[in-house]
């Protein structure tokens, strides 16, 4: 299992794989989300909310970061 653990793909993929990433990641290790569109981010949010404490990190345009500590 890792300690940080980055992904930039969209947020479709994100969405699926969030159990599949919770798995590869330490307790309370951290995750960094991008290439994530603005209006798609409430819905990767809803995704690892029950897996991470995650909130919006930085938006750079339409485009946005994601980044939490696994529960």
């Amino acid at each position: 299992q890792a300690d940080l653990l980055v992904a930039n793909i969209l947020a479709s993929p994100l969405v699926e794989l969030a159990p599949h990433l919770a798995t590869l990641i330490k307790p309370a290790g951290r995750i960094v989300l991008s290439g994530i569109l603005a209006e798609q981010a409430d819905e990767v949010l809803d995704a690892y909310a029950p897996l991470f404490d995650i909130e919006k990190f930085k938006q750079q345009d339409n485009w946005l970061c994601l980044a939490g500590n696994k529960k």
